[in-house]
């Protein structure tokens, strides 16, 4: 025979083991009708959400929204670098190694993407010291910016004229020549043709 509990309408949940003595009822309540009917809910939306967007293709999931606005931005980069480029000369860049707020933004820049590989003080690490009087590819401040923006793909360096505009480059570049022949101490040891400093 079932206990009962004064004041209690709901039935009490039968205990696995007959023998049990320790004197614990337990009512065998229903969850609320709002949590119910939320489950309920809940299940029909995943239902509909998953013909809508995998059976019938009829949305756009969120990877492929996030390709379709990654290709709109890329072309749109592309397109404002288009008409925002200017020819680049050593003339150029000499001016721009002479230009403190440009130097500034390329050191900036330099902290930002390009420490993992130089340090931040343009020692070297993975990447070559660019504080002696050595360089690996070519000779010129425009040969330093054609490094940067096509990048070493056989040595792991990033073509970051794909990533950064050009002015971004330019100023990179800059600052990456004004470390030449700074000799900061712990640099890595020299790598490619011994240069000497750029022309003033």
């Amino acid at each position: 025979m079932k206990p009962e509990v004064e004041g209690a309408d709901a039935p009490f949940m039968p205990h696995d083991r007959e023998d049990s003595n320790d004197g614990i009822l337990e009512h065998d309540n229903p969850a609320p009708l709002w949590l119910t009917r939320t489950f309920i809910g809940c299940i029909v939306f995943a239902a509909a959400y998953f013909v809508w967007f995998h059976v019938a293709h009829r949305g756009e999931l969120p990877d492929e929204s996030f390709r379709d606005a990654w290709a709109e931005h890329e072309a749109e980069r592309k397109a404002a670098q288009a008409t925002d480029v200017i020819a680049v000369d050593e003339g150029v860049l000499s001016s721009a190694a002479h230009d403190a707020d440009t130097v500034a933004h390329g050191r900036q820049v330099f902290v930002e993407r390009c420490t993992g590989c130089h340090t931040d003080n343009g020692r070297g690490l993975v990447g070559a010291n660019l504080t002696d009087d050595y360089q690996i590819h070519g000779r010129t401040r425009l040969d330093i910016l054609n490094t940067v923006t096509q990048g070493v793909l056989d040595k792991g360096m990033v073509a970051w004229g794909e990533q950064l505009p050009q002015h971004d480059l330019i100023a990179v570049a800059a600052y990456a020549s004004t470390l030449r022949g700074t000799n900061v101490p712990g640099g890595k040891a020299p790598q490619g043709e011994k240069v000497g400093p750029f022309p003033p």
